[in-house]
């Protein structure tokens, strides 16, 4: 059912700034949304093959393995 008075233009200029803001949100989450998809993640990136390899440089406080004796 329909109101029985209604002014267009009257309501429009009422409603202006709840849509105002409706649209401002709707723009923020898009844009958290395409930052927070496209950005990233440095948990997620695969170490380089250099930044993997042993540099065979001894941590402190621990002591090397012994060498083996060949023939023994």
């Amino acid at each position: 059912m329909t109101a029985p008075h209604t002014n267009v233009e009257r309501d429009a200029k009422r409603h202006s700034p709840a849509l105002t803001g409706i649209t401002i949100a709707l723009v923020a989450a898009a844009l958290a949304f395409v930052v927070f998809t496209l950005w990233p993640n440095p948990e997620d990136a695969t170490p380089s093959p250099a930044a993997v390899q042993d540099s065979g440089a001894q941590v402190e406080g621990t002591t090397p393995a012994p060498t083996p004796v060949p023939g023994q």
